[in-house]
């Protein structure tokens, strides 16, 4: 008789619970906004900004690994050698230039010019004409450098050392 009780309430129960459940008409919509058209500009600006950002992040890594590679090749040995050899190579053509415009040999050459390997062009001469400082005319030594198309032209006091 309890089993009977107990299943008779069971059934109650569960009748009342179902009699009041209520549904509701069940619709469709797609939650991608490039499908449904909701919120769809931002949905693609996001993707681009995903897009370039990753882009960005490609481009960047090129480049690090470019300038490693650039300064790999140049510590090498024979790297470092060259341009050592290059720097004194300038420094006596510097000590060349300034032992032939200001005489320190005994003997004065006011004009020269060099052409490096790399086809740097160098000329320099004694300019007298560039004017006077207090009623004395003011020489100086003209260096002109001809690299790639490019001119630098470097003017120093020229002073006598007499």
């Amino acid at each position: 008789m309890f089993k009977t009780f107990l299943s008779l309430s069971v059934v109650i129960i569960l009748a009342s619970v179902f009699s009041s459940a209520k549904g509701s008409e069940l619709t469709f919509g797609f939650s991608n906004p490039s499908f449904s058209g909701n919120g769809q500009s931002a949905h693609y600006l996001t993707i681009e900004n995903i897009e370039k950002t990753r882009q960005d992040t490609l481009d960047a890594k090129k480049v690090a690994d470019a300038k490693a590679l650039k300064a790999e090749l140049a510590a090498t040995a024979i790297e470092k050698f060259k341009t050592n050899l290059e720097a004194r190579f300038y420094t006596a053509l510097a000590k060349q230039i300034t032992d032939g415009v200001f005489g320190s040999t005994g003997v004065a050459n006011p004009s020269g010019a060099y052409t490096s390997p790399n086809g740097e062009v160098v000329n320099w001469y004694k300019n007298t004409t560039t004017g006077t400082v207090n009623g004395i005319p003011a020489e100086t030594v003209r260096v002109t450098i001809l690299k790639d198309g490019v001119t630098t032209t470097i003017d120093y006091p020229y002073a006598d050392s007499e």
